[in-house]
């Protein structure tokens, strides 16, 4: 037993000498130096690839142009792409509506920014037929989801037809009628269309003065008045595209009015009547 100890204490005081001598403490410590180098360079490199901890405040490029947008990603180091396009007539082609991420989040430098603009060419739309949708306010709200405007160009009498019927639109100043609307018409998204609507009446108007003019003209100023014209050709008239107002009944006086809706008889002639130069 008293062997064992003996061996034991040797052992033991042989390994204390071990440890503590310089060549061990010298290659403990160069071994602990190496290690920590290599826990160094590997968070250096890793730090480097990935920007660990590194940030960036995604700034605003909300209502910029798009090229305005490129130039401030650059100096930002990020990236940016167009995922959409909406028409918008109240902002200017390739404004930036929406962005993702938004302003202000925070993201690692090269990180995607995602954009949508408004469209540098309005988008066509075909326009509703009449068919079941010839009032105005409720054809006015169907073009509104369109984004297309639609506004009265004048008012029609008609006591068979409910108030603010639809007879016919102008696009372009070009008439479009229920047939046309069947056939397919299209118009760019923010365009302006006018309608023509009926009017029961209930008021008086002033009774137009239509001498020497082309028919064309008073039948445009008769139905501008919500009246209603009639037209009474001579033998000399072939079309009414050169015809003239020589005789208009009732007759112009200042000051006369018809109720709305009223007849106004309009005789026309192939050449202006003397009495026009």
């Amino acid at each position: 037993m008293s062997d064992f100890k003996e061996k034991a204490k040797n052992i033991g005081r042989e390994i204390f000498l071990f440890l503590s001598s310089k060549i061990f403490l010298k290659n403990l410590a160069g071994m602990i130096a190496l290690i920590a180098g290599v826990l160094a360079l590997s968070f250096f490199w890793m730090s480097s690839y990935t920007h660990h901890g590194e940030s960036l405040q995604v700034p605003s490029f909300l209502n910029m142009t798009i090229d305005e947008a490129i130039h401030q990603a650059k100096q930002q180091n990020l990236k940016l792409y167009v995922n959409d396009s909406i028409w918008s007539a109240d902002k200017p082609a390739g404004t930036i509506l929406e962005q993702s991420p938004k302003p202000l989040s925070k993201v690692k430098e090269k990180r995607t920014i995602y954009l949508t603009i408004t469209k540098f060419h309005a988008e066509e739309k075909l326009l509703p037929t009449l068919a079941g949708n010839d009032n105005y306010n409720y054809y006015a709200r169907r073009l509104k989801q369109l984004k297309i405007n639609l506004k009265v160009k004048s008012k029609q009498f008609s006591n068979k037809l409910e108030e603010n019927t639809i007879l016919y639109l102008y696009v372009n100043d070009e008439k479009v009628t229920a047939k046309d609307l069947k056939e397919g018409i299209k118009v760019p998204q923010g365009a302006m269309v006018e309608a023509v609507v009926t009017t029961r009446g209930g008021g008086r108007v002033n009774v137009p003065n239509l001498f020497c003019k082309k028919y064309s003209e008073a039948a445009f100023i008769v139905e501008g008045s919500e009246l209603t014209v009639s037209v009474i050709k001579d033998g000399t008239v072939k079309s009414l595209d050169n015809a003239y107002v020589w005789k208009q009944n009732p007759a112009y006086n200042s000051g006369k009015t018809l109720a709305v809706g009223a007849t106004v008889d309009v005789y026309v002639t192939k050449r202006p009547p003397a009495e026009c130069n």
